[in-house]
């Protein structure tokens, strides 16, 4: 199954084998901004620009909702792997994080807009990138004070979005204003590829979850590129992931 959401006031259920939408859930006034699955499949939350939150079973019914003055719009939406946490930002530099079987909530203070969040596979780490043209890395299992940061790409005027990837998380890949796209190692921050091929924007990405070795990359160029091992370059450095180096990789437009 498949969600969508846009500027319409609806969020739409699609199969993905046949392209049937299934089912619309809406909300008067709402504008859905962003979804997201709980890992049983069977529910999903979506966040809207009237600062509610609103968890759906798949029959339509509203579950749980999270509103009032103290919401803000939400930009985006991430649920971790082990469906106790709810992630969300907004424009308002703030990243909130919701224990959904405790009912309680933290607050991370960023110091400029956050634009875009991911979480890891394992829940343990949240990525979210910002109008500085940064990407910070929260650990979500410590107290540590201050992010991990990675830096180089270009974000100013769209909304660009970032991943994890690569055996064990070991990258951090983004998309870029530049048209290119970054990998970074994941633990000391340093910028490992950066990757021509796109003529526009290059505005997210997303990496296989079965293949450390391949992702995807989409842009305003109207492409998407899957990226993979080369067997033809002479350049290779490495082909093991787990240990923090990357080799060089092949794009293909699709």
């Amino acid at each position: 199954m498949l969600l969508t959401c846009g500027n319409e006031e609806v969020v739409m259920l699609w199969d993905s084998t046949t392209g049937e939408c299934l089912r619309t859930f809406s909300k008067p006034n709402s504008g859905f901004t962003s979804c997201a699955w709980f890992p049983d499949g069977r529910r999903f939350v979506s966040g809207a620009v009237d600062r509610c939150i609103y968890m759906w079973d798949l029959n339509g019914n509203e579950l749980d909702s999270w509103k009032g003055a103290r919401m803000p719009r939400i930009n985006d939406l991430a649920i971790t792997s082990d469906g106790i946490h709810m992630v969300s930002v907004s424009s308002e530099k703030h990243i909130r994080v919701h224990n959904l079987e405790k009912k309680s909530e933290q607050v991370i203070e960023e110091e400029v807009s956050v634009t875009s969040l991911s979480v890891s596979k394992d829940g343990k780490y949240l990525l979210v990138n910002l109008a500085s043209q940064e990407i910070h890395m929260w650990d979500l299992t410590s107290n540590k004070k201050l992010p991990y940061k990675y830096k180089g790409h270009r974000q100013g005027r769209y909304v660009i979005r970032s991943c994890f990837g690569g055996s064990d998380h070991a990258f951090i890949i983004s998309g870029s204003e530049d048209s290119q796209v970054y990998i970074w190692h994941r633990c000391n921050g340093e910028l490992l590829e950066v990757l021509p091929g796109h003529a526009g924007t290059v505005n997210s990405v997303s990496w296989n979850p079965m293949n450390p070795h391949m992702f995807a990359s989409a842009s305003d160029d109207h492409t998407i590129r899957i990226w993979g091992l080369s067997t033809k370059a002479p350049r290779v450095r490495a082909t093991d992931t787990s240990n923090g180096t990357w080799p060089f990789i092949n794009g293909v437009t699709r």
